[in-house]
């Protein structure tokens, strides 16, 4: 893809997330998307399970192969529910998964009468949902903004083409749109976002640190980040960069976001965690 293609793209992708009278900023975009050409993008997968990692300049990264194929690998996996992992099918659990993770997020801001845990998204929920204009951070191919209707959703993540290239992305995404971009670097302009949402993801990530200050960024004063992070002191390859809570608050708070709510509940989905912290953060106004 060209500069000038993906520079297209993205101002198409502006217009389309801001509000009337936000125009303005999509002026500023051009600062944002000069930094595609330079090394802070990362890596992002191209291709399917035969792709591979490449940097900016078109290079290949074979740590980084090796790494987002295996990562590519269990969605396909999962997706064809080799292990008989879900009795009911993989989109049949994760539609039910992530409307679980929305019910919590209701349950926190006093919207979830009338509302089932695992059921629809309606009423009060339904109506703020709506007007939302969400990012997800590692969203997957069945992510969390998928199992409602918001004003504007967008999936963050650098194995997106991959999903695409395998048949992966749940036809309950048909509404979301997803940008091949790593979380430390979004090419996404600041202040234009309503909800952040991140499930497993912060301790996957290579700069937790950096993603949570991009995540404050995005977020316009008043903002909600509604993370979910396993707890668990042992790195892998896959997770280098294992959460507590102490550890993920400190980075948030360093990103400039106010805690409103937390706790760590028993399910998780490492099978060394402790537990799942699910957390609602704020960019003060």
């Amino acid at each position: 893809m060209t500069g000038s293609t993906l520079r297209d793209g993205m101002h198409r992708l502006v217009r389309k997330m801001l509000r009337p009278g936000t125009a303005p900023i999509e002026h500023k975009l051009d600062r944002v998307l000069a930094s595609l050409d330079g090394p802070r993008l990362g890596t992002v997968w191209r291709g399917g399970r035969a792709g591979g990692a490449y940097r900016p300049d078109g290079s290949s990264d074979p740590e980084a192969t090796r790494r987002m194929r295996q990562e590519l690998l269990y969605w396909i996996g999962a997706a064809e529910n080799r292990h008989g992992e879900f009795p009911d099918g993989m989109a049949e659990t994760f539609r039910r998964w992530q409307r679980i993770r929305l019910y919590e997020l209701a349950r926190c801001l006093g919207k979830a009468e009338g509302l089932e845990v695992g059921g629809p998204l309606v009423g009060d929920m339904a109506d703020w949902l709506a007007g939302q204009r969400a990012v997800e951070i590692g969203g997957g191919p069945w992510p969390c903004v998928a199992a409602a209707g918001f004003a504007t959703a967008l999936v963050v993540d650098p194995l997106a083409e991959g999903y695409l290239a395998e048949g992966l992305i749940t036809p309950e995404a048909s509404r979301v749109t997803y940008l091949a971009a790593p979380g430390e670097a979004i090419p996404l302009p600041a202040g234009g976002t309503d909800l952040v949402i991140t499930d497993n993801c912060l301790d996957h990530v290579q700069d937790p640190a950096r993603v949570a200050r991009e995540m404050g960024r995005l977020l316009r004063p008043g903002g909600l980040l509604w993370l979910l992070v396993d707890v668990m002191d042992q790195a892998d390859e896959l997770h280098p960069h294992p959460m507590s809570e102490s550890r993920a608050s400190d980075l948030l708070t360093a990103a400039g976001l106010r805690q409103r709510w937390g706790e760590v509940w028993d399910g998780h989905s490492h099978p060394r965690a402790k537990g799942q912290w699910r957390t609602l953060w704020e960019r003060p106004a």
